[in-house]
């Protein structure tokens, strides 16, 4: 049996959300906040007991506040109409649950999830879930189950009732008063009330979660074997640490083996008969309860003769061994012939031994009549990154070699998301304060299936360029390195035109022309605010503002997208491609959240970005020209390095195209001269502040 899918619905930050498992092991990729620990906590409260419970914290902040909102003011008109106390309890709880009408309920949105469990008709054996068969088609092989934690309307009148002089005391007081109105105190009244009057119900259905019964909480949880590790896990890792974490847990491992029942059996009696032959009992006897003659005949004299005598019986049982075999077993790391504690290693090396073992645990409990789950949240904590992609490695060939597993893993590392596939990977995003939104990349592997060529791109480019992506608040495409360190030294300005941008988590992804397109549906999928950056490359030869117009671009990217755009396949001269540009603006709006810039007009017609910053510095056109020694003259008075060539009369072209082959110590030299605004050409200017936005 595997949880196939997880509906969840009105917890925290996810207020609506599809998570789909793989049969062995799905990833759960997001930065920090973005509801990752939010997830696994929801699922520890429902398939275990314990201490972690759902509380009226876990609904959406959102919806409990429009709710709180919403009928504050109606409780407060009834106090205003009415002095008695039934009647006012009774409207408040006939505006919350009207008629027992559950479609007209007033209440905040319940906690919802709804489970799809799959099964080998072949190889599953059922019995334990054949009580909760409800499709009745023979070629169904699934289980669904509703859990849902909602406000009891029992109880909501009965904490009503039990706070009810407390919540009428501060509105009086405030009817008495308006001016004085502290309805916060009063909101909390009544969220405490709600939120103490919350159950859990769970229910076995059909495939619509509509129709079916009630299923008792532990009967639902036997169905489970779950177990998490969370990344606020203590190591024993410290010289001072002498909890030795590791030991205890190679000993939890022995004891599950078949061996362990047979071995243990005989160690009672060995260690007591050990005991004896060193008089270890008699030992006790004279030096404690010899010594305490004189005292019990005191006690004796005081309780009116009533006192027993104190004797030695040594009871060893199982756990009893257990503990001593945990405290006195020590793990070691052998290097060179020396042995080292295991408190000498670091937390990272520390860290991946403790998730095997507890992997290995798990392993001797996997039950084939159960759901077996088992989820890491980040791994990746101490470790250095090739660890952290080594072990995601180790984790697919694990959880591979096991069908019975099931596993996900929460993360917020590059390289263990590289170590994934695609098809294995769900990424939560944030979209705002209050909401985040999960990606399944499984789904979207699934679109790109009749676009081989596509596929394979994203196959073999996903390692390398994908993770930076998912974990950004915006994305940079650019073309060449020049690009990238025009944008980074900008930004790192004391005073950046760009401070918003400074704050966020920019992923820069560097693309040829041809190749941007193709990352277009992963960042129309995943709703990242992009901005492409290009060049417009028209013919090398067009020299003259007619013929730059009537040219082609050889940009794959910008043709393609802009004929998506448009909805055409035709090919657009220089003068069509500036026409598709938002009204007065250098760049092209190819989705709500994609952005494409380029040269244009303002950056003097010209080609490249070289051209551009050139053009900008000087205020010239590309098909402007000077002299060899007014150029010179610039050289010298902006200290940049560019090569001017031997000719008569000299444009930006010609200068770039002789400076092709040290682009790179031109950009320096704009950085370290502080130049940086003074070049900086108005299409990626722009382009910027449309991201920054």
């Amino acid at each position: 049996m595997k949880i196939k899918t997880i509906e969840i619905s009105g917890f925290r930050q996810i207020s609506n959300a599809t998570f789909n498992l793989e049969d062995r092991l799905t990833f759960l990729a997001g930065a920090n906040n973005s509801g990752k620990t939010s997830l696994v906590e929801l699922l520890n409260c429902v398939f275990n007991f314990g201490t972690e419970k759902l509380s009226g914290e876990d609904f959406s902040v959102v919806n409990t506040q429009q709710w709180v909102n919403d009928v504050y003011p109606q409780i407060l008109n009834f106090f205003q109409e009415d002095t008695q106390k039934e009647n006012i309890i009774s409207n408040i709880h006939n505006l919350i649950f009207p008629n027992t009408d559950e479609k007209n309920e007033v209440i905040i949105e319940p906690i919802k999830l709804k489970f799809q469990i799959d099964y080998d008709v072949t190889n599953d054996d059922i019995r334990n879930f054949a009580d909760y068969i409800m499709d009745l088609d023979p070629s169904s092989s699934s289980f669904y189950f509703v859990y849902e934690y909602n406000v009891d309307s029992s109880l909501f009148r009965k904490n009503l009732i039990n706070n009810y002089d407390k919540l009428e005391h501060r509105i009086r007081k405030i009817l008495l008063d308006p001016e004085n109105n502290n309805d916060k105190n009063i909101k909390k009244i009544i969220l405490k009330v709600y939120f103490e009057s919350l159950s859990e119900t769970i229910r076995f259905t059909d495939s619509k979660f509509e129709n079916g019964g009630k299923i008792d909480r532990k009967d639902f949880i036997k169905l489970f074997n779950f177990q998490k590790i969370m990344a606020g896990r203590t190591l024993d890792d410290t010289s001072t640490d002498r909890s030795k974490i590791l030991s205890k847990n190679i000993v939890d491992i022995a004891s599950k083996d078949e061996n362990w029942a047979k071995t243990i059996e005989s160690l009672p009696d060995t260690i007591l008969e050990a005991i004896e032959n060193k008089n270890i009992e008699q030992i006790i006897k004279s030096t404690s309860i010899d010594s305490l003659k004189e005292t019990m005949s005191s006690i004796l004299m005081t309780n009116g003769g009533q006192t027993n005598e104190i004797i030695i019986n040594m009871d060893i049982t199982e756990d009893s061994l257990k503990s001593l075999l945990k405290n006195i077993t020590s793990a070691q790391y052998m290097l060179d012939d020396h042995y080292l504690n295991e408190s000498s290693q670091g937390l990272g090396y520390s860290n991946l031994i403790y998730m095997h073992l507890q992997l290995e645990k798990f392993n001797k409990t996997i039950d084939p009549l159960l759901v077996n789950l088992f989820v890491i949240e980040e791994p990746e904590s101490h470790m250095h990154p090739q660890m952290q992609y080594v072990f995601s490695q180790y984790l697919l060939t694990y959880f591979d070699s096991r069908p019975k597993l099931q596993g996900f893993i929460t993360t917020h590392s590059h390289e263990v998301v590289r170590g994934a596939k695609l098809s294995q990977l769900r990424v939560l995003r944030k979209v705002d304060s209050f909401k985040c939104t999960l990606y399944d990349l499984r789904s979207f592997h699934n679109n790109l299936e009749g676009m081989p060529e596509l596929l394979d791109f994203y196959n073999y480019f996903y390692a390398i360029s994908f993770p930076d992506i998912i974990f950004a608040d915006k994305v940079i495409l650019y073309e060449g390195d020049t690009e990238r360190m025009l944008i980074n030294s900008l930004l790192k300005l004391g005073k950046t035109p760009f401070p918003n941008l400074k704050s966020q988590y920019l992923s820069f992804v560097q693309v040829g022309g041809a190749y941007a397109v193709s990352y277009e549906p992963i960042l129309k999928y995943l709703d990242i605010k992009s901005l492409i950056i290009t060049d417009i490359d028209y013919g090398k030869d067009s020299n003259v503002k007619n013929e730059i117009e009537a040219s082609e671009s050889t940009n794959d990217s910008i043709n393609k997208l802009l004929n998506t755009k448009l909805k055409t396949e035709n090919k657009k001269n220089i003068k069509e491609i500036y026409s598709c540009r938002e009204d007065n603006e250098p760049y092209v709006l190819i989705s709500d959240n994609i952005c494409m810039t380029f040269q244009g007009e303002k950056d003097g017609y010209t080609r490249t970005l070289e051209e551009a910053m050139l053009c900008k510095l000087y205020d010239v056109k590309v098909f402007d020209t000077l002299t060899k020694d007014q150029w010179k003259d610039k050289r010298k008075s902006d200290n940049l390095k560019y090569s001017i060539p031997n000719n008569i009369s000299i444009g930006v072209r010609e200068i770039i195209n002789s400076t092709s082959k040290n682009k790179t110590d031109f950009m320096y030299s704009v950085v370290l001269n502080n130049k940086l605004m003074d070049t900086l050409p108005y299409y990626i200017e722009e382009g910027l502040k449309w991201l920054e936005k």
